[in-house]
């Protein structure tokens, strides 16, 4: 007696064996590709609640960094005269610098499993220049960008002002990491390790990457650029270009170097391809004194 089978038993199982399949794909997929180093991860319960950042089109007319010029800005911003900074004082700018949008620092985050070491590896982080960062007030009033990637909006429009003079320099450059949580902060830094953990591996993590609540990435005024087709930025022509005359480039769209290579005591080893926002006028002002004549430095 001969077994029949239909065509359609046949397509049906070719059809599930298909599905199979492609979940499985799909599977390995997810665990092998990494997420962007920007990317908004949902906290749990146990950590400090940071909402994922939704799409937003903010209105035009507040769209623009807040400035004391009056409209319209001056011409000729490319030829202002920007005072030279010395590592130490790049630092200092940021630290000092009036951003807006920034919560007040509450108590510090997890770091490892461990209260012990936590307490370690923060005494380590303070001892190498490591300073706790604030997180922003608002999450609504930050904007999305390339790939999902969040800024603060004047950081959002200098960082587009940069790339389009970039690209009429002929460099493309592109974001790799803006905004960064506590949570994925921690994934980051833990990334190369494996538990259970050693003080000493955590230790020399830091020459690399801030622990958790240490990030100028957690204030959304932090970015971490590349230029396409360039595997090192701190040998790339962009960075050539964006770095001449103290970074002068970077300093008229109001960005800074976030570890210059002067920098001294400030945390991880000189990070070439990390810039954090501050303004022009923070940068144009910073040697002024606070009873200047100058209009543009005057409150």
């Amino acid at each position: 007696m001969s077994l029949l089978v239909s065509p359609d038993t046949h397509f049906s199982s070719w059809r599930r064996c298909c599905w199979a399949i492609a979940a499985l794909t799909l599977g390995l997929t997810t665990l092998v590709l990494p997420r962007p180093l920007g990317a908004a991860v949902a906290e749990s319960s146990a950590w400090i609640r940071e909402p994922i950042i939704g799409p937003w089109a903010p209105p035009p007319d507040i769209d623009e960094p807040v400035s004391r010029w009056q409209e319209p800005a001056p011409t000729g911003v490319d030829s202002l005269s920007f005072p030279h900074f010395t590592g130490p004082e790049f630092n200092e700018l940021f630290s000092t610098a009036e951003l807006p949008n920034l919560s007040s620092i509450s108590g510090p985050p997890t770091i490892t499993d461990s209260a012990e070491m936590d307490e370690q590896v923060r005494t380590e982080a303070a001892e190498r220049g490591y300073q706790r960062r604030a997180l922003p007030a608002d999450y609504a009033l930050m904007r999305l960008i390339d790939d999902g990637l969040a800024l603060q909006r004047p950081a959002a429009v200098a960082w587009l002002a940069l790339e389009q003079d970039a690209a009429e320099h002929g460099f493309e450059l592109e974001l790799k990491s803006a905004y960064r949580g506590h949570r994925y902060q921690r994934e980051v830094f833990l990334r190369p390790l494996e538990a259970p953990y050693e003080f000493d591996d955590l230790a020399d993590r830091l020459k690399m990457s801030a622990p958790p609540g240490y990030s100028k990435h957690h204030t959304g005024y932090a970015i971490d650029i590349s230029q396409v087709g360039h595997a090192h930025f701190g040998s790339s022509p962009a960075y050539e270009w964006i770095s001449a005359d103290n970074f002068a480039v970077a300093k008229q769209h109001g960005w800074i170097p976030s570890y210059p290579p002067d920098g001294g005591r400030q945390g991880p080893v000189p990070e070439p391809w990390e810039f954090t926002y501050v303004g022009v006028e923070a940068i144009l002002c910073f040697h002024q004194p606070p009873a200047s004549d100058d209009p543009l430095c005057t409150a």
